[in-house]
């Protein structure tokens, strides 16, 4: 705080010249004998932190619980997607073959749609059942 006013200098300069409500209120001894653009007093402001450090780690949980929801998300959609589109018709088609193997020629054949690996898989185990159906009747005939 700097003295750029010389009205305060009436109150603030000399003891002799303050007016006497001045003195009997604050005393003769602090306040007096101060120059024009004299610096007097300098003024301090304080932030507590714990208020920024607080709403960070708010901010930094809810990001955390975010990212763990999207990752749990995708993990149940993963493991959908991966029992509807390739354990699903695996097992079908071991089963298939588990009875083919136990000589059941009766059962259906496969067919998965599409232009997957699974599909082209299933055309392939028609295929081969086929044939073996076929290898069967030559030897017993």
């Amino acid at each position: 705080m700097q003295i750029k006013d010389e009205g305060c200098l009436q109150c603030h300069g000399k003891v002799e010249d303050a007016p006497k409500t001045v003195t009997d209120i604050y005393g003769t001894t602090n306040g007096f004998g101060w120059k024009l653009n004299d610096i007097i007093g300098a003024q301090i402001v304080s932030v507590p932190m714990t208020v920024p450090i607080e709403r960070a780690q708010k901010i930094f949980l809810t990001f955390i619980g975010l990212l763990a929801a999207v990752f749990v998300v995708t993990m149940i959609l993963l493991n959908i997607l991966l029992d509807v589109l390739v354990i699903k018709p695996v097992l079908n088609m071991a089963k298939i073959s588990d009875e083919v193997s136990l000589g059941n020629m009766n059962v259906p054949d496969y067919k998965k749609p599409g232009k997957d690996e699974i599909a082209s898989l299933s055309v392939s185990f028609n295929r081969m059942r086929r044939s073996l159906e076929n290898a069967m009747k030559m030897l017993n005939e």
